[in-house]
């Protein structure tokens, strides 16, 4: 009796992911963080004004900075369990959906869950995913799931998503985010051999029918903040916070067009 409850508790402890209802509850954090500003209207204090004009919503102006957070990633690790493996015996391709599914969630809830609720209340609605698998993932291996915003245009908001390999939990800045993004990643002689997986997923911010534009959140999140006489204290008071290093303008724009490049040779 006792190697049988053993024996029960080391498979539910190796497959959690596949219990009934494991994605349900794994998804609560975020939908907590999107909801709770919402209901019981918390307020933060917010960089940007909130009347930003719905018309400066062009994704190349020019700013004082950005916060490191804009291109931060949100790093989980995970494990194919056995109730991600197909016929062919690794993990299946639509269980990367899943993963990525959290992993986004999670991003966009913690980055931009109170400025949404502040600006409409917007919701981020998933209007498509182009995905390339590259290297299967073996029954119990362990891999990397890494998102980060990846640029933005008017009406837009776009997240890559990495599925790493266990012993390369993060991607270098200078080749992912400033390098060319993704193009440069599986690109790269050291880096791509590492990625098994690259999932790039397209957001519509929706408050009711109306579109509210991406760049109107990230500055109303202050991640961006504007090159305006308006925002210099915000911006010295975010340095003193503890913001020391910052992205320039320069950076921005090189990030920005590097993702909408990608965008246009695989999405469109």
């Amino acid at each position: 009796m006792l190697a049988l409850t053993a024996e029960a508790f080391l498979w539910f402890a190796t497959n959690a992911k596949g219990l009934p209802l494991s994605y349900t509850f794994q998804l609560l954090p975020s939908l907590y963080r999107f909801l709770r500003p919402r209901v019981f209207k918390t307020q933060r204090e917010l960089v940007g004004s909130s009347d930003e004009s719905d018309n400066a919503s062009s994704s190349l102006l020019s700013f004082t900075y950005a916060v490191p957070k804009l291109f931060q990633y949100h790093t989980t690790k995970s494990r194919a369990t056995l109730a991600d493996i197909d016929i062919n015996l690794h993990k299946s391709n639509s269980t990367f959906f899943t993963d990525a599914d959290i992993s986004r969630a999670t991003l966009l809830s913690t980055l931009l869950g109170n400025a949404m609720a502040d600006v409409g209340p917007a919701t981020p609605i998933l209007a498509s995913v182009q995905s390339k698998f590259r290297r299967e993932i073996r029954p119990y291996q362990a891999y990397w799931v890494c998102s980060r915003i990846l640029t933005w245009d008017d009406k837009s908001l776009y997240t890559v998503t990495y599925f790493l390999r266990a012993d390369m939990a993060q991607l270098p800045v200078e080749v992912d985010v400033l390098g060319g993004g993704p193009t440069a990643v599986l690109q790269h002689d050291k880096l791509k051999n590492g990625v098994l997986a690259v999932l790039v997923t397209k957001y519509v911010l929706k408050a009711g029918r109306k579109t509210v534009p991406p760049q109107k959140v990230l500055l109303r999140a202050g991640l961006l903040v504007r090159d305006d006489s308006n925002n210099n204290d915000h911006a010295e008071k975010d340095l003193r916070a503890g913001e020391r290093e910052v992205w320039n303008a320069d950076n921005i724009n090189v990030a920005i067009g590097h993702g909408l490049q990608y965008i246009r040779e695989s999405m469109l």
